[in-house]
């Protein structure tokens, strides 16, 4: 009896039992030893040692093939020893080749099937073990029956405090997306998978968020995926039925044509694990429903006990994302509300408040655009996240929808904002609508039914906001405006002189200014009047900005006088732009009539100029080029 208490002292101090496995199979004089774990009737293989290189699946036992010899011993709790068996009646076929003899020390306890211990040969038949040695195996199956049963005690206890851990790690995070890295930590204690998912039906679409990697604290990989709702996934089928699935073996033929299975999309392909065991169960709140998944490289990996503690963890999923979802808008009203806005730095708030947006819509480019003017092109205020290819000005000759539109194709997008979809990268984008501009939302994996449901209770928090943009705007634009002909007046165009003097000065900032005179103007206001010399001044600013380009812009100087300011423009470009505006203003009916005519003077900035210089030089030009008659000069004049 000394190998007993040698073998106890073992079982009491000794974390694993691998020590005490390899010497009962030396001391009992086998080749082999195999230790199954029983559990909800799958048997688990947790231990493996000498005997021929058999395939992996058939070590890892589940419920059908748990039969022959070796399952009726364990439910009979009854020690068996077959000295020969390929001639055994209830010998399975695909064995006989490895095995010549067999010994199965069933554990029991309180009449429950805990496991067993196989003990095998290879080359020889087993001459068969003596009355002590049997004696001593009956003592020791009741020592290993009772620590099995601690340790299945114990794993539920496990898992029970992992759940309260997990609840805990979920109130600690603010994000849907952050419920992945917690769950594969949490879980990866209990369970063993290579992948975990949260799946969300949304409309038409499902959204997988996902983690991929070997069990431990974090995932490898950690993505979200879009892709239609179909019915041949297995998703389908959990939420169709309301109940939760487990595949053994996904690579069966028989469970591929019961269970159609699709695998997540990664790039690089190579990083994809070959997914073999699944376990998914549904969890459905007021608003959400969906499904959690687990995936093993390991066939037969999960059991009824694991399935069990999925539904539980899925509950728990179910009552984290209604609280998560909803709480990413609440924080983004509260972001809204610590937003400081003062006059002259709009701009930095609309980029924070795209910042804000960001944050509900984690990786998602954002931008702003604003129309100043009703007969103006929008102009892009500010952009955040990816967005390089959007254009500066958006003419749009529709009005905006009053409520925000969900775009899952180019092809749906109308056509006035084709130009702001990136075919390469956007799959999906979102129009937030306001009263003077609107707010556009792209994402590289697309939008679904739930985006457009939250864009429009975002829409809510943000119209007082929109409101307030909205009349400062038209008071920012009144006072920038000249009242009589609605170009900007003298005071912006200090405003955008100095500042693109101070450009070209830093930076190298390339620029040009005209100086237009209308000829023959006092006449009219002499022969009919001011009110129709108004008139003239407002059809010769509205012929000067139908002429130029859209980054131009017209100022009225004062009197009969204006100054086009022309970025990005040298000489050539400035000659071509004013021969352009000249000879519109000479075609126009109505000034012809009048013999009113226009009169040009060109200035490109030279290092060291000053707004004041620059206009001076353009003045000397017109006043040149009416001296000779001539609309502008084609050569400058000499200093």
């Amino acid at each position: 009896m000394k190998v007993l208490d040698h073998w106890l002292k073992i079982i009491e101090e000794s974390p694993t039992l691998d020590r005490l496995w390899s010497e009962m199979r030396e001391y009992y004089g086998y080749e082999g030893i195999r230790v199954f774990e029983v559990s909800r009737g799958r048997a688990e293989l947790i231990f493996a040692q000498g005997g021929r290189s058999e395939p992996v699946r058939d070590l890892t036992i589940a419920a059908q093939p748990w039969g022959a010899i070796v399952g009726p011993a364990t439910v009979a709790g009854k020690i068996v020893e077959v000295r020969d068996y390929p001639n055994h009646p209830e010998a399975l076929p695909d064995r006989k080749q490895f095995i010549k003899s067999l010994f199965i020390l069933p554990l029991r306890f309180e009449g429950e099937g805990l496991g067993a211990v196989v003990m095998t040969t290879h080359e020889f038949q087993h001459s068969g073990l003596s009355n002590a040695h049997l004696q001593e195996l009956r003592i020791l199956q009741s020592l290993l029956s009772a620590r099995m049963a601690l340790r299945s005690t114990r794993r539920l206890l496990r898992r029970q405090r992992g759940l309260v851990a997990f609840m805990d790690d979920i109130h600690k995070i603010n994000r849907v997306d952050d419920l992945v890295p917690v769950l594969f930590k949490n879980l990866s204690r209990d369970i063993e998978f290579n992948a975990a998912g949260i799946t969300f039906i949304e409309g038409a679409s499902l959204r997988i968020l996902y983690g991929i990697g070997d069990v431990g604290t974090v995932p490898n990989i950690v993505g979200e995926a879009i892709v239609p709702y179909e019915k041949d996934t297995l998703t389908y089928r959990i939420v169709d039925s309301g109940e939760p699935l487990l595949v053994g073996d996904m690579f069966d033929p028989m469970s591929r044509q019961i269970h159609p299975a699709r695998s997540i999309s990664l790039e690089p392909e190579s990083e994809m694990p070959d997914l073999r065991s699944f376990l998914g169960a549904p969890f459905g709140t007021h608003n959400t429903t969906g499904v959690i998944s687990l995936q093993s490289e390991r066939p037969w990996r999960y059991g009824l006990d694991d399935l069990e503690h999925l539904v539980a963890v899925a509950e728990v999923i179910g009552y984290a994302v209604e609280n998560l979802r909803w709480r990413g808008l609440d924080r983004f009203a509260r972001r809204l509300g610590q937003l400081q806005w003062r006059s002259g730095g709009e701009r930095e708030f609309l980029t924070q408040l795209l910042l804000a947006i960001s944050e509900v819509w984690h990786q998602y480019g954002a931008a702003f655009y604003l129309q100043e003017a009703v007969d103006r092109p929008f102009e892009l205020i500010t952009a955040t996240g990816s967005t390089s290819w959007l254009p500066a000005h958006l003419s749009i000759s529709n009005l905006l929808p009053d409520q925000p539109l969900l775009f899952s194709s180019f092809h749906q997008v109308p056509e006035d904002f084709r130009s702001l979809w990136n075919q390469q990268e956007t799959r999906g984008a979102i129009l937030l609508p306001f009263d003077d501009g609107f707010i556009w939302l792209t994402s590289i994996r697309g939008f679904t039914d739930w985006d457009l449901q939250l864009a429009r209770s975002m829409m809510r928090e943000i119209r007082p906001y929109a409101a307030r943009l909205g009349l400062h705007t038209q008071l920012a634009r009144e006072a920038a405006l000249d009242p009589l002909t609605g170009v900007l007046n003298r005071r912006q165009l200090d405003l955008q002189l100095s500042r693109l003097s101070s450009l070209a000065a830093r930076h190298g900032y390339t620029f040009s200014v005209a100086v237009v005179d209308m000829a023959n103007f006092s006449r009219v206001n002499n022969e009919y009047g001011h009110l129709v010399g108004d008139r003239v001044l407002a059809r010769v600013a509205e012929l000067l900005r139908q002429s130029l380009r859209e980054e131009d812009e017209v100022y009225r100087l004062g009197g009969d006088e204006f100054v086009i300011v022309l970025p990005h423009s040298e000489r050539e470009e400035g000659l071509y732009a004013a021969r352009r505006a000249a000879d519109v203003i000479a075609g126009d009916a109505e000034l012809r009539r009048h013999g009113v005519y226009a009169n040009f003077g060109l200035a490109v900035y030279r290092e060291g100029d000053t707004p004041e210089s620059l206009l001076e030089r353009a003045d000397r030009e017109m006043y040149a080029a009416k001296k000779r008659g001539l609309a502008v000069l084609e050569q400058p004049l000499g200093d």
